[in-house]
C-alpha cells in the first residue's frame, strides 16, 4: 500500500518597510491589494522573496536572494483581473527585454 503525503505550500517571504510618516503598513490593504497575488506570482515564476518599495508602489522580486524583476501594485491587480489600485507618480527603471522574467500579455 502506497501512502501519499500532502506537501504544504511554501509561503513566500514579503518584506515591508518600517512604518514612517510617509508609509503606513496598512496602506496596501486600504487600496485593495491582496497578498495572495504575490504567492501566485511566486509559484508561477519561482520567486523566493518580495520587497516592497513604497516610493515606486512596487515589489522587488528575488530568486535565490538576487533581485531579478520589479512588479508594481497596479500590474499585479490587472494581472489578477482587477482594476488599477492607485496612481503611481514615481516609476522604477524597467528591465530590458533580455533580463525580463515576467511577461504580461499587454506589454
Amino acid at each position: 500500500m502506497t501512502e501519499t503525503k500532502k506537501r504544504k505550500k511554501k509561503t513566500v517571504e514579503t518584506i515591508l518597510p518600517d512604518p514612517t510618516p510617509l508609509f503606513n503598513p496598512d496602506y496596501l490593504e486600504t487600496i485593495g491589494f491582496d497578498f495572495d497575488w504575490l504567492q501566485k506570482l511566486a509559484d508561477e515564476y519561482k520567486f523566493d522573496k518580495f520587497e516592497y518599495v513604497h516610493k515606486f508602489r512596487a515589489f522587488r522580486c528575488y530568486q535565490k536572494n538576487v533581485h531579478v524583476e520589479w512588479i508594481d501594485v497596479n500590474m499585479l491587480a490587472v494581472k489578477n483581473g482587477k482594476r488599477q489600485l492607485c496612481e503611481i507618480m514615481m516609476k522604477h527603471q524597467p528591465l530590458g527585454k533580455h533580463r525580463k522574467i515576467i511577461y504580461l500579455p499587454w506589454e
